[in-house]
């Protein structure tokens, strides 16, 4: 015979039942949400991406094709013209959703006028899974126009209650000036199939190209490939009305993304840099940057 409940324990019981089933699924939820929309391009991640800094996300994410780590390390290549030491470290709030973080660190070492080291950590994660992506790197300059470099990068992801995994990639890039104020590059992510946690991480391109002709203006732009996704084109301008000062605009496709920013340069001292990035579904993603260079 079933077991009789008053309404209200009924009630009580139905409500309970409720909350531990959103606690439970409720990351997963947001996954499949993401991965629907198409936020999600598995640059060597199982799902999540992690955003870039404050002063690429407010160039639309082209960044491929400068020549130095100005704004941090995305082509092992630039570490060619390394400064004698610089600090990054940015976070990023992910579509305004509190529970998903976005970190990233960056230090960067000369090693001689014609070659830098840098090591970093690349964080994006969600209550009850987190991935983390190390990386060390290594660039070189061959002449006055032309570097190349490389990077070795440990992914791992962790789950609650399903333990965590590591999975072992590389990437290659190159930067050359073809001529005065032209800059391209290009980096090759995973060129080798990895599997981490039972998925295929991505084998991405990038092709860029940075257009300078004066000291306070450029423009950059950028095409990226996943084997498995369509292409995605990046463009970005950056403005400096005076020189301790800066403003970027951006865009981006697949899915179509607009971003700007600004930057504060001292002389001495920290730099300081701003961005927000806009989804037409899931809204902006906010970020911010420190960094310190001699």
């Amino acid at each position: 015979m079933a077991r009789y409940l008053p309404p209200q324990q009924l009630s009580m019981r139905c409500s309970f039942s409720k909350k531990s089933l959103m606690r439970t699924v409720y990351p997963y939820l947001l996954l499949l949400l993401l991965g629907l929309f198409g936020v999600v391009s598995l640059q060597g991640q199982v799902f999540m991406q992690p955003f870039e800094n404050a002063a690429n996300m407010g160039l639309g994410g082209a960044s491929v094709a400068f020549d130095s780590p100005d704004n941090g390390m995305t082509n092992p290549a630039q570490l060619g013209k390394s400064p004698r030491l610089g600090v990054f470290a940015w976070s990023a709030i992910p579509y305004s959703i509190g529970g998903w973080q976005s970190h990233g660190f960056q230090a960067i070492k000369r090693i001689d006028r014609l070659s830098g080291f840098s090591i970093g950590v690349l964080h994006s994660g969600i209550e009850g899974y987190a991935e983390q992506r190390f990386h060390a790197d290594y660039g070189r300059r061959l002449g006055e126009k032309v570097s190349l470099g490389g990077s070795l990068q440990a992914m791992r992801v962790s789950a609650a209650e399903y333990g965590s995994a590591m999975g072992y990639t590389f990437t290659v890039g190159v930067t050359a000036i073809p001529i005065p104020k032209l800059t391209i590059g290009a980096s090759v992510q995973n060129p080798f199939t990895q599997k981490i946690a039972g998925y295929t991480t991505a084998n991405f391109l990038r092709v860029g190209a940075k257009w300078q002709p004066s000291e306070v203006f450029l423009i950059a732009t950028e095409v990226g490939k996943d084997l498995e996704r369509p292409f995605q084109i990046k463009a970005g301008v950056e403005y400096h009305p005076i020189p301790l000062f800066c403003l970027r605009a951006g865009v981006r496709t697949q899915p179509s993304r607009t971003s700007f920013g600004a930057g504060l340069m001292f002389k001495k001292g920290p730099r300081l840099d701003f961005s927000a990035e806009w989804h037409p579904v899931l809204g902006f993603s906010p970020a911010a940057m420190v960094a310190w260079k001699i």
